[in-house]
């Protein structure tokens, strides 16, 4: 077998990784959208990745954060802010509006108390399938580095 089949047949899987997940974080952003509210706080709100912004180098394409939540007794800890990709400005956004030690509302999966997130629902907008094209890009590269091998 040529590396560059094998190069091809690896994107290909790790595509079909990106498309899978993509798919299960579409859908458990649909089902979000009807999960009750608990109350919550933020723990930590960090933006990391350099990104240049108005001529100097900020922190600004990722955001970590952790929050956490008390039902029914037990405190619940989670760092998903949104079942999509958040970018750049959305992620200057949130940490602008939002910061440690404050309340927010947490969206919880009824079945699975453990699943949460801040922001429900798919990314508004025509973004809105930018993490399953992404993947599909990924897949449909992959297949074509393997057929030109």
């Amino acid at each position: 077998m040529n590396l560059p089949l094998l190069v091809g047949i690896a994107f290909t899987l790790f595509g079909v990784y990106l498309v899978i997940h993509a798919v299960r974080n579409h859908r458990r952003a649909k089902q979000s959208e009807d999960w009750p509210v608990a109350n919550g706080k933020l723990v930590s709100v960090e933006l990391w990745g350099k990104r240049n912004i108005d001529g100097e180098m900020k922190d600004a394409e990722k955001l970590s954060v952790k929050y956490e939540y008390i039902l029914k007794g037990k405190v619940y800890e989670s760092s998903t802010v949104a079942f999509y990709t958040m970018m750049y400005p959305e992620t200057i956004e949130f940490a602008e509006n939002n910061s440690p030690d404050q309340a927010v509302d947490v969206y919880y999966n009824p079945a699975k108390p453990n699943e949460s997130v801040l922001i429900p629902g798919l990314r508004s907008g025509n973004k809105r399938y930018s993490d399953l094209i992404l993947a599909l890009f990924a897949v449909f590269i992959g297949i074509v580095v393997a057929i030109m091998s």
